[in-house]
């Protein structure tokens, strides 16, 4: 099995302001950043991975979105086997406004490209992020020679 280094760190940053209030925001965006992980060999084909990811930057679609602008770290497991790919984690980002986001990831699978797919949920946090509801997809692409990440999200996020 070709060793990738999963950037679970997935997902989104928040930049929580007027604009957003009383909105839903349904577009798309990529993360960047570096991810690290430590992976653990079962047998042959099998295997499972601690990740640390740190976003750099979140850009979606429209620079108004609440996620546009987010970083921070992520942590997570992840064990690819032959009978498919699981895994979760979670992150803490702070949004271009200074406010904190609790983001849940959960692994599902590997595309072609070896890019980590799955599902986020927003989890809470300070200022509009606690009352904040909303999720999305994700697909995490590392370079294993770099660490370098583009994690590419779909996102329904509605603001108080």
């Amino acid at each position: 099995m070709t060793r990738h280094y999963f950037a679970a760190a997935f997902l989104c940053a928040f930049s929580a302001g007027a604009a957003g209030a009383g909105t839903t925001w349904e577009q798309g965006g990529s993360g960047t950043g570096t991810a690290t992980s430590s992976a653990t060999e079962i047998a042959d084909g099998h295997m499972v991975m601690q990740i640390s990811s740190s976003y750099e930057n979140v850009e979606m679609e429209d620079a108004e979105h609440p996620m546009n602008g987010a970083a921070g770290p992520c942590f997570g497991a992840v064990e690819a086997a032959p009978a498919g790919v699981t895994g979760s984690g979670i992150c803490a980002f702070t949004d271009s406004a200074g406010e904190k986001v609790v983001l849940h990831w959960d692994a599902e699978g590997m595309d072609g490209s070896g890019a980590l797919t799955g599902t986020w949920t927003l989890g809470g946090g300070t200022g509009p992020w606690a009352d904040a509801k909303g999720g999305g997809t994700f697909s995490s692409l590392t370079d294993p020679e770099t660490g370098k990440f583009v994690n590419t999200i779909t996102s329904s996020v509605t603001m108080p």
